[in-house]
């Protein structure tokens, strides 16, 4: 597959422009192979003993894992790469003054596994496309992604297609790269997971960030609710939604909802959380929402 391949020492703004223009970019060898060995040691034994999918969009010769982030440190590293941070600060903050961990998922194709639906994920919000993008995805190779293997499908250009158009199947490629290497798309691209032809499995690791105004796909309070965040870096904690997504947005007891997974930080009180998420927040351009009036409006 020919394309956008960036090396893992990339500049940000580069893999950014891709995703303008192209809809995604692949880095290649963005995981060393010791975070890799690590990463997948850490999801062995979930992997293990998942049961396979039960409905057509799961697929049923596939193995899903959710709640990474308790179950992996190496995944709480991944999710901060510094390149893939730098991606979205230039992608999402341009609409938010704050993103955040949006779903996390362990993907394992068996051998025999058909091509998923083709989909893109900014569907869970109403939302027309084309659009700004309300969410950010990176899928890390865990192992090779072949065409014949069942690498990730994808239809390069689709993010800036109308909200009807679908891809054709000559508009569809795979996205091969070798294991440690992170394909990057937007909310509005098209993909799927491809047929799986070969005699193994094809393991994937998603992380995607969203908007921080807008609601994550999957529950992170809930996955680690405080009493078991102790262990977590801060860092990662207000990644998956321990902070403030803007002022006076997600604050608890009047103050910073990180000092419900860390008692001994300091209790702030201030819920317009500091002067520079005020600035960013005031910088941002007010996003023409029109189309979706109330019907009785003229």
């Amino acid at each position: 597959m020919s394309g956008p391949q960036f090396a893992r020492d990339a500049d940000a703004g580069e893999v950014a422009a891709s995703l303008e223009e192209f809809g995604y970019a692949i880095v290649r060898n963005l995981a060393e192979p010791e975070m890799l060995a690590r990463l997948n040691a850490d999801f062995d034994p979930h992997v293990d003993a998942v049961s396979l999918g039960k409905t057509d969009f799961a697929c049923d010769k596939t193995k899903r894992i959710n709640n990474l982030i308790a179950k992996s440190k190496a995944c709480q590293e991944l999710a901060l790469d510094s390149l893939v941070m730098d991606v979205c600060d230039a992608v999402l903050l341009p609409y938010c003054a704050r993103y955040h961990l949006h779903v996390t998922a362990l993907i394992e194709l068996q051998p025999g596994q058909g091509q998923q639906v083709l989909h893109h994920d900014g569907g869970i919000y109403p939302v027309r496309f084309p659009s700004i993008p309300t969410t950010l995805a990176t899928i890390w190779a865990c192992n090779d992604f072949t065409a014949e293997n069942g690498g990730t499908l994808i239809a390069p250009g689709s993010h800036r297609w109308a909200h009807e158009r679908e891809p054709k199947p000559e508009e569809v490629i795979a996205a091969e790269m070798p294991a440690g290497s992170a394909l990057i798309y937007t909310s509005n691209f098209y993909h799927g997971g491809g047929t799986n032809r070969s005699n193994g499995t094809r393991r994937g690791m998603a992380l995607h960030y969203n908007l921080g105004w807008l609601h994550q796909e999957e529950n992170q309070y809930l996955s680690i609710p405080p009493e078991k965040a102790a262990g977590i870096a801060p860092e990662v904690l207000q990644l998956i939604g321990y902070d403030f997504a803007a002022p006076y947005l997600g604050f608890v007891e009047e103050g910073d909802p990180l000092t419900l997974a860390d008692p001994d930080r300091p209790r702030d009180m201030d819920r317009t959380a500091g002067e520079e998420l005020v600035r960013r927040h005031t910088a941002l351009k007010p996003i023409p929402m029109g189309d979706i009036l109330p019907e009785n409006w003229d």
